[in-house]
């Protein structure tokens, strides 16, 4: 490794651990925590009926749910949502997007017939937000960023932008890999590089707190 190629990744170990971003994922989908003011947010959130596994993931890095302040969900699918009730019964609170009301219902209409054990959210306590009041939002959990809309996988679909340059994208598909016809990810794609990115996380595949 050449010097310039260390100090880049000394560089970007200390910003990492400064930011202190854990991985709590299972399952072939990542959870991300992130420190703020009197607590951690969660960027997604396990899997309908699979809170023990959860838990267990939990205490293997160290973090109490009850740790959890707030939660972002980047798209109300099973793999993503699945266990946002039992954490806000542990004190959390969902942050729901402008673009996402409704859409708890919506993905528990379609659990409720299967059986997996899945708790429903609850929607009548919620932090409901703008996206024009994400900034000001996260500034109160000592966050520089802003949440914004990228539909693409999915309508609902949001990005949470730190200005230190990461991009948590959930499912959005990689940029490479969208169509010349899909204007819809293409232009949520646009509006995440329309900030300085140097790290993306996503929510399957690479871990972005490893540099991918």
């Amino acid at each position: 490794m050449n010097e310039i190629a260390a100090s880049r990744l000394c560089r970007s170990s200390q910003r990492l651990s400064y930011m202190n971003i854990l991985n709590l994922g299972y399952r072939s989908t990542n959870y991300y925590a992130l420190d703020v003011k009197g607590g951690k947010l969660l960027v997604d959130c396990g899997w309908p009926g699979m809170f023990p596994e959860f838990l267990a993931v939990f205490r293997r890095k160290g973090v109490a749910a009850e740790e959890i302040r707030y939660i972002l969900v980047t798209h109300f699918h099973m793999d993503h949502a699945g266990a946002v009730q039992e954490l806000k019964n542990r004190g959390a609170k969902l942050i729901l997007m402008e673009s996402q009301v409704g859409f708890p219902n919506s993905m528990a209409d379609f659990l409720r017939p299967k059986n997996l054990g899945f708790a429903e959210i609850r929607e009548d306590d919620n932090v409901k937000l703008k996206f024009s009041e994400s900034r000001a939002f996260l500034a109160g959990l000592g966050l520089e960023g802003e949440i914004i809309p990228t539909p693409g996988h999915s309508d609902d679909s949001v990005t949470l932008i730190l200005d230190e340059g990461f991009a948590f994208t959930g499912d959005l598909p990689p940029r490479f890999l969208v169509a010349e016809e899909d204007r819809v990810t293409r232009e949520s794609w646009d509006r995440i590089y329309a900030h300085k990115i140097t790290r993306i996380f996503p929510a399957h595949g690479g871990d972005g707190t490893k540099g991918n």
